[in-house]
């Protein structure tokens, strides 16, 4: 099936995981199939990331602990400036929802589906990201529809980290 075009004022990214890799990394290409970032997951004995633009510089890292209470994941810029803390509850096995704590923004609130393995995430009540496996049928593979004026960066720092809060507590 193919994909259905992003609604207008959106961009659509393609986020396929990496086969052979120790941590969890994914590459990002736009619908052109231009290559437009990648995340580098590490391994070790926190979750950690490093979102890398299509020069291969970092422009987000993200820090957390997912096993532990409470569950907290720290995105912060190529600086070290904290930009972004992921924050939430133990997942149901249908319904889930994590609040995103925006320094100096309203804060964003992802909801999300566990079976269909889509989530949506609003800041100030309107949706700004969308991350769903619906329309894609190759395993861990993702499209992410980012609102014109968010950060597509930041949104994939969310995605890496959802998927890893999933992979760790799938219910």
């Amino acid at each position: 099936m193919a994909l259905p075009p992003p609604p207008a004022g959106w961009s659509r990214y393609v986020v396929k995981a990496k086969l052979v890799s120790m941590g969890r990394d994914f590459t990002v290409t736009d619908l052109a199939g231009a290559d437009a970032f990648v995340v580098d997951g590490k391994v070790g004995p926190r979750e950690r990331a490093d979102v890398l633009d299509a020069a291969g510089t970092v422009v987000y890292r993200v820090r957390g602990r997912v096993i532990n209470l409470p569950k907290r994941m720290t995105i912060t810029d190529a600086a070290g400036a904290e930009v972004a803390e992921l924050n939430g509850k133990l997942f149901s096995p249908i319904r889930s929802k994590m609040t995103l704590t925006v320094p100096g923004g309203p804060a964003w609130e992802l909801q999300g589906n566990l079976v269909e393995k889509e989530y949506t995430v609003t800041a100030g009540g309107a949706p700004v990201v969308v991350i769903t496996q619906k329309w894609v049928t190759v395993r861990d593979t993702y499209t992410l529809d980012v609102a014109d004026g968010t950060d597509p960066g930041l949104a994939l720092a969310v995605l890496w980290a959802v998927d890893r809060w999933v992979e760790r507590d799938p219910g």
